[in-house]
């Protein structure tokens, strides 16, 4: 439960200098974690926001006598090598983002041993990149002005943002807990808590089934638990005071005029966000809401029992390839996964209604570009591009499309299905199924 907090760590050989920036936070009432620098020291730390170092970690020491980067380089080449070292040491290179603040004397080596990481013939290029850089001048502080030097760092709006969210939360956290204790009956008397805790069991027992359904939080309790107690959280940290300057940090939305005028850098971005904003690898069953099953799509035994004579020519009728696309045509036929989603209805889901289970028959495919490989005229109507989006399965971009005219009723024993992919989150199942509702009630007319 007490764990080790790293998200602000120092690192500094010389103890005494150690204390005087460790006691600075301390006297805020911010914990941070100090080390004494160690060549032998080898656990690199995670969730690390902002980092102190001194630029002498070992007998090599900073000199600055130079007048141009190449020859600072030159001159403090195995002190850059023994920092980047202690950087490694320190700093799992999967940690997030973060501040790396030199805490010197020596502000003007900073930007050579920026050089120095930045040469990928140094061995270097796989280190915890930093997102911002900056220095505290051990020269110019004392006593009396370190905790203004110190917040000088913490104004600048690429550090508030990452530390300001984080922030939020926690309090945002906390004040979940609070509400929570404050609707929950207690013991009369001081210090007991025999009925409070009997208390917190039922609330928190109808939290959950009140938010996934009876059965499911039977099942998986804490998702229940929450997902409702996130509901809560959600508004606290919403209604918290804005801390943000928008016109520095988002100067693109500030000025924008419209939806279009604000793009991601990369399309890889938008590709990674709907990986994580609608897909779901943990704890998969075949019966679970939005579940993508994958089925055999060798056995033709199998195809035909879903009414599908030749399943290449199905998949290519689905997505409407345009014909002189004869490689891409390969492609799809050969990578492609012949798959099947549960959609049923969310309410029936949450309260396990007896059914046979709804899923939808479609092709998950490599990525492709629909306004150039897809013939939108010859295109038939129940075809259906899941969500509009494309996502990361197995570390490669991929699109889902469906057949809305193929759907089966069954149950999650049938042999039919195969294993489990993944699962599609709720909010993209419920616009499939406004979706294939609004595809199934189309009026259709006799004309002439």
């Amino acid at each position: 439960m007490i764990t080790p907090q790293n998200k602000i760590i120092i690192v500094d050989d010389d103890k005494s200098e150690l204390e005087t920036l460790t006691k600075a936070f301390l006297s805020t009432g911010v914990g941070c974690r100090p080390f004494e620098y160690e060549i032998e020291y080898n656990t690199p730390l995670n969730g690390i926001r902002l980092a102190f170092f001194d630029l002498n970690l070992t007998t090599s020491r900073v000199n600055s006598i130079a007048d141009t980067q190449k020859d600072l380089i030159q001159l403090n080449t195995a002190v850059f090598n023994d920092l980047a070292i202690a950087i490694n040491q320190y700093i799992s290179k999967e940690n997030g983002p973060y501040a790396l603040i030199f805490w010197t004397k020596n502000k003007k080596v900073i930007q050579a041993f920026i050089e120095y990481m930045q040469d990928p013939t140094r061995g270097f290029s796989d280190t915890a990149s930093p997102f911002f850089i900056g220095e505290l001048d051990k020269s110019e502080i004392n006593n009396d002005n370190i905790l203004e030097k110190l917040s000088t760092i913490f104004e600048d709006d690429k550090i508030k943002f990452y530390f300001d969210f984080e922030e939020k939360a926690r309090i945002a956290g906390s004040k979940t807990i609070d509400k929570l204790h404050s609707i929950i009956p207690k013991d009369e008397k001081w210090g007991d808590t025999v009925l409070y805790f009997e208390n917190i069991d039922k609330v928190l027992s109808k939290i959950a089934i009140t938010t996934i359904g009876f059965d499911y939080a039977k099942e998986k309790p804490e998702k229940g638990i929450y997902d409702g107690l996130i509901q809560i959280m959600n508004n606290e940290i919403i209604n918290s005071s804005p801390k943000i300057n928008k016109e520095k940090l988002i100067p693109t939305l500030t000025n924008a005029m419209k939806f279009g005028d604000v793009k991601f850098p990369c399309i890889a971005i938008s590709q990674k966000l709907n990986t994580i904003f609608h897909i779901d690898y943990e704890r998969i069953q075949k019966d679970d809401r939005g579940v993508v099953l994958n089925l055999d799509k060798k056995n033709n035994k199998l195809i035909q029992t879903f009414g599908i004579t030749n399943l290449d020519e199905w998949i290519i009728r689905v997505l409407a390839i345009k014909d002189n696309k004869t490689e891409l045509i390969k492609k799809i036929k050969k990578d492609s996964k012949f798959i099947a989603i549960e959609f049923s209805s969310a309410c029936d889901y949450s309260q396990k209604k007896d059914r046979a289970n709804k899923y939808i028959l479609g092709v998950l495919i490599p990525e492709i570009d629909f306004t150039k490989d897809v013939n939108t005229r010859g295109r038939i109507e129940s075809s259906y591009h899941i969500g509009g989006c494309t996502f990361y399965y197995e570390n490669s971009p991929v699109q889902i499309c469906l057949d809305l005219n193929f759907v089966i009723g069954t149950t999650p024993q049938d042999s039919r299905l195969g294993d489990p992919l993944f699962s599609l989150n709720k909010e993209i199942i419920d616009m499939l199924g406004n979706k294939y509702a609004s595809h199934v009630s189309r009026i259709g007319i006799t004309s002439f």
